[in-house]
């Protein structure tokens, strides 16, 4: 097929097109990355807006339409654009996840578009960064209104291949690869949805970030190879309608999307009232968890909970996480309240501190979160009790309502001092910058759904984990790991990101294992993470991640065994003191530590079994 550049094709349309549709086309606005080799061009074609956009001269999101349904206006229909404003931003600051520091450095256009007809005018905002682009509308309204669907599509060039899961409500679906082509219409994908595309061009993701105000964006499959935005119900506002930014994270390998910082980027900087050191706030304290909920050693009782704090202890973990059940706790007379200071006051005899589990709605006969008032008071009673932080679970939806009470319940933690975990709840879309005492939520499939897919876990840091950190509780000597060795299972602590840490393991396992010293020491936030030339989508990640001075080396293996050749030229220069746990055939539960010494130069080979994987931590002697 012959594809013509884009100014033959509004040549080809000025030859065909009837005098009223002439006067509507305008020269293509073009927003280019500053390091020259990405661009976005918008343009009005029969008075409908597109876009496209273009990487190292080809086409990774093909012309595709733009625009929103406001009040029963199309929103998207224009004549002319106005004046482009322009401007450029360059820097960097502390981040919490993959590394420490985040970039951001992009070029930006406001482009107003005069509406067409009774359309009211509006304008696309752009930011075209080195590693993606971010699109929003901004459409000039007073008195309320309500927005009923984004028509933003993403046509893909033939040839990709995408990884999508189908839950767009808790974001808990496995994976599944298609080539584009063989999408079905109708077919439902919760971002990030992760694109390869042909001729090992390099790779595009699909997600959203600066949600705020605003019902949640999934993807709906149009076929054609189209993805067409799908909003989780109506949102109203009042005034202005400006939308949570549509991102599209682009580059030439998996490096370049592990590291994206945009879905951070487009999100509001915190309040220095509620924290004042940003990140390094003395009150939010990234760490690691006991967690009885998957662990088989007893349930959510007052006296398992003494012990779970006293492993946790024992271990040097920095808190314990008291599930569902806690509320309902009745012993001598006392009420749960008494108990939980009782906990807490003994748990901090073992130096740790508690979190505690809460459903935002009704719930087993106990009130929810969802009023305001007693959402509150409940958040003071739990930290005048010493809690430190809540996990709040059961939204099962991305809906206006739900978008606005996260940010509502963050502000009234952040008020008193309380971190906060989110379940059951959709994709991160950068909430974590604005509101740092977020230190996790799910929104994706692990270790709870009692069945692990080794290629699933290997496709995690490629899809879902690109928007932000992800509670997938990882870890388990249980049967729920089946179909993985226990090396497979160690990495995962170190792949899966996640500032609070919530390990699914039972303590005495832990206690007692040969990997101990490996998992008391795990980091839980990172300053660089590099995603080695291996790593496959669904066959192997196999991630080099730093803490200070010291490095990580975790491989998650798919469904096929294989051996890896590793150069080790990520290290800093000397010699480093190598504590691995590699993988034994016909021993899926080996947990030999192995040490030695290493350097930059040092080669490794992987020999990674069916399921399998690799844990090397590398010390700076």
């Amino acid at each position: 097929m012959c594809k013509l550049p884009l100014f033959g094709f509004a040549l080809l349309l000025s030859q065909t097109l009837p005098i009223h549709h002439l006067l509507a086309q305008t020269k293509p606005t073009t927003v280019v990355s500053p390091d020259k080799n990405l661009q976005v061009e918008l343009f009005l074609t029969q008075g409908q807006l597109q876009y496209r956009v273009v990487y190292k001269g080809k086409a990774v999101v093909e012309p595709s339409t733009l625009g929103l349904q406001v009040d029963q206006q199309k929103i998207g229909e224009g004549r002319a654009f106005g004046a482009v404003k322009r401007t450029s931003v360059n820097e960097t600051y502390p981040w919490r996840g993959v590394h420490s520091k985040a970039v951001n450095q992009y070029n930006q256009a406001i482009v107003p578009v005069q509406g067409s007809g009774n359309t009211s005018g509006f304008q696309v905002e752009t930011r075209v960064f080195n590693d993606g682009v971010a699109l929003r509308y901004v459409v000039n309204k007073t008195g309320a209104s309500t927005t009923t669907a984004d028509d933003t599509r993403f046509t893909l060039p033939a040839g990709s291949i995408v990884w999508s899961q189908p839950d767009i409500g808790n974001y808990e679906g496995k994976y599944q690869k298609q080539r584009i082509e063989d999408v079905p219409a109708g077919q439902k994908a919760g971002p990030p949805l992760t694109v390869q595309l042909p001729n090992k061009q390099g790779y595009v993701a699909i997600t959203e970030g600066g949600l705020t105000d605003f019902a949640g964006m999934s993807l709906v499959a149009e076929g054609q190879r189209v993805f067409k935005a799908h909003l989780t119900g109506d949102t109203k506002k009042t005034g202005s309608v400006e939308t949570p930014w549509r991102i599209i994270e682009v580059g030439s390998d998996l490096n370049t999307l592990v590291n994206c910082d945009i879905v951070h980027n487009v999100s509001p900087k915190p309040d220095p009232k509620l924290f004042p050191q940003g990140l390094a706030t003395s009150w939010i304290k990234p760490g690691k968890s006991v967690w009885s909920w998957l662990a088989g050693n007893g349930g959510v009782t007052f006296e398992n909970m003494k012990r779970f704090s006293q492993w946790a202890g024992q271990l040097g973990i920095q808190y314990n996480l008291v599930d569902e059940g806690w509320s309902r706790w009745n012993d001598g007379g006392k009420d749960p309240w008494a108990l939980l200071q009782e906990l807490v006051t003994y748990s901090d005899a073992q130096k740790v501190k508690v979190w505690v589990w809460k459903a935002y709605p009704d719930h087993d006969g106990t009130p929810g979160l969802k009023d305001p008032t007693a959402r509150k008071a409940f958040f003071k009673r739990c930290k005048d009790t010493g809690v430190v932080g809540l996990k709040i679970d059961f939204f099962d939806t991305e809906s206006q309502e739900i978008i606005d009470f996260y940010q509502a319940a963050l502000h009234d933690a952040a008020e008193l001092q309380l971190m906060l975990d989110f379940h059951g709840a959709n994709k991160p879309t950068g909430e974590s910058r604005t509101w740092p005492n977020e230190l996790s939520r799910e929104g994706v499939r692990g270790l709870e759904n009692a069945t692990v897919w080794p290629a699933h876990n290997a496709t995690l840091p490629f899809t879902r984990y690109l928007a932000g950190h992800g509670d997938y509780t990882p870890l388990t000597f249980r049967d729920i790991g089946k179909g993985t060795t226990f090396a497979h299972q160690m990495a995962s602590l170190a792949t899966f990101t996640s500032p609070f840490l919530c390990v699914a393991a039972n303590p005495e396992d832990m206690l007692a294992s040969k990997a101990k010293d490996l998992i008391v020491n795990m980091p839980t936030v990172w300053d660089e993470t590099i995603v080695l030339p291996a790593s496959e989508i669904g066959t192997l990640s196999l991630l080099a991640r730093r803490s200070g001075t010291t490095w990580y080396l975790a491989a998650l293996n798919g469904e096929k065994a294989q051996s890896v050749a590793v150069d080790l030229g990520f290290l800093g220069t000397g010699s480093y003191q190598a504590a691995t746990l590699a993988d034994e055939a016909g021993n899926p539960k080996a947990d030999a530590i192995q040490k030695s010494s290493v350097s930059k130069k040092s080669k490794l080979t992987l020999k990674l079994v069916e399921g399998g994987g690799y844990l090397g931590r590398f010390t700076k002697e």
